[in-house]
């Protein structure tokens, strides 16, 4: 049952190791959230109720280096405070940080990297300060158990098991003790309770540790139920259609001129394949009001391109945007990829991709969910280089051939102007 709460938001924060910063991934001229993410599940499944904003960042924070390593950055800023390789005590230096963020409430994981070089004393004590520290700022807390591992990174029987389970069940009684900290137990998802050692369901894991697409997407699946008492209520958002970009009078407005989209071959050297497309007007249970587009895919890789080929970026440099798109999604076992995909065409430009696929190694992606879902694709802003340049807005779908054909229904594809993002002390 979701948990309720006087404190209602939906700029939602992430406080944690690997396990929160793989939600979001970032190079050179690319930022996406990925698949693989739990919460990036949890920002789909709720609609565009739940915004865990992240921005493109080359620079390197120190205190903020994934696994240590001087020198290396995370590629990106925002309310995924998540560094991978981190223990409790690096966690707690970074809390001034990221309490000059701008959040309503806050998911904190600690604990996880510290199983095998510190005592269960310690871990819990640094937990509970961390969770002090924010309640103390008047923060809302969601504080998360320790996830369970597989056997072949924790030995079935041994000590990290056993502590693990003792902090979890200390994490509880803290904070049944503290106003404003509740539990999300990510656990009841993710373990395999057939198990006789708690491990992670099949699927769920490559390596014992981490999500994979499975396990991130059922885990945020359950998150999103749980933060259905903690964030405001979700009102399906209507758009006129006359709400279109207007450079003086309407700057705000959708930059999507309009009509279907066409149906792209793949890039060179991938599978391809065409898409079926037809134009619909119904309502849909997501409560979009305007024209869905149904796809139907036998196998491959299509692209349905959003913005006409000659579309030329009206907003000047520095300007910030972002993209969505409302999508329904038939049960199949062979979906691959379902990904909303902005670039800026620029020499420079970056790429932002939402609900990015997991690459497993060898060209084979992670299997997205078996099962219908719906929700909101929504990329991480991007700031556009150089005015005068295309703008490039795609969905990718990518599908494994099982002698039948997958369907899906998008619609409201919107490209619109994002406020610059409010960074704290670390812009």
């Amino acid at each position: 049952m979701a948990v309720t709460s006087p404190i209602h938001g939906s700029r939602v924060a992430l406080l944690g190791t690997s396990l929160v910063q793989q939600n979001h991934d970032a190079g050179e001229r690319h930022i996406r959230s990925s698949a693989r993410g739990w919460s990036t599940w949890a920002e789909v499944l709720t609609n565009g109720q739940l915004d865990i904003a992240v921005f493109h960042d080359p620079r390197v924070h120190p205190g903020w280096e994934p696994s240590g390593r001087a020198g290396v950055t995370r590629g990106f800023t925002g309310l995924n405070a998540g560094v991978s390789g981190q223990k409790t005590l690096d966690i707690a230096n970074r809390i001034d940080q990221v309490l000059a963020l701008d959040f309503d409430l806050i998911i904190v994981d600690a604990g996880t990297n510290d199983m095998m070089v510190e005592t269960k004393e310690t871990i819990q004590a640094t937990r509970e300060a961390i969770v002090s520290r924010l309640l103390d700022a008047g923060k809302l807390v969601i504080l998360l158990p320790i996830l369970a591992r597989g056997t072949q990174k924790w030995p079935a029987g041994g000590s990290e098991r056993a502590k693990a389970h003792w902090i979890n069940q200390k994490s509880r009684a803290f904070a049944a003790r503290r106003a404003r900290c509740h539990i999300f137990d990510w656990n009841s998802t993710w373990v395999d309770w057939d198990s006789a050692d708690g491990v992670p369901h099949a699927g769920f894991s490559d390596d014992g540790t981490h999500f994979s697409v499975p396990g991130g997407h059922a885990v945020g699946k359950a998150l999103a139920e749980y933060l259905s008492g903690l964030l405001a209520p979700h009102i399906p958002e209507r758009w006129a259609r006359d709400d279109r970009f207007d450079p003086v009078d309407n700057p705000l407005g959708n930059i999507v001129p309009g009509p279907l989209p066409r149906n792209a071959n793949a890039p060179a050297g991938a599978l391809s394949s065409d898409c079926e497309i037809t134009a619909s007007r119904t309502i849909s249970s997501t409560g979009h009001p305007t024209g869905w587009q149904d796809v139907s895919l036998e196998s491959g890789h299509c692209v349905l391109e959003i913005l006409p080929e000659d579309f030329i970026n009206p907003l000047p440099a520095g300007a910030w945007v972002r993209a969505s798109c409302a999508v329904e999604v038939d049960a199949h076992d062979g979906w691959r990829d379902v990904s909303l995909v902005l670039e800026d065409c620029s020499p420079d430009g970056l790429t932002a991709q939402a609900l990015a696929p997991f690459d497993l190694g060898d060209g084979d992606l992670a299997p997205y969910p078996n099962e219908a879902w719906s929700g909101m694709l929504r990329t991480p802003p991007i700031k556009i280089k150089m005015p005068s340049q295309r703008l490039r807005l795609a969905l990718n779908l990518r599908i494994i051939s099982s002698g039948r054909p997958a369907s899906m229904r998008f619609s409201t594809p919107e490209l619109r102007q994002n406020e610059p993002p409010a960074l704290g002390s670390r812009r």
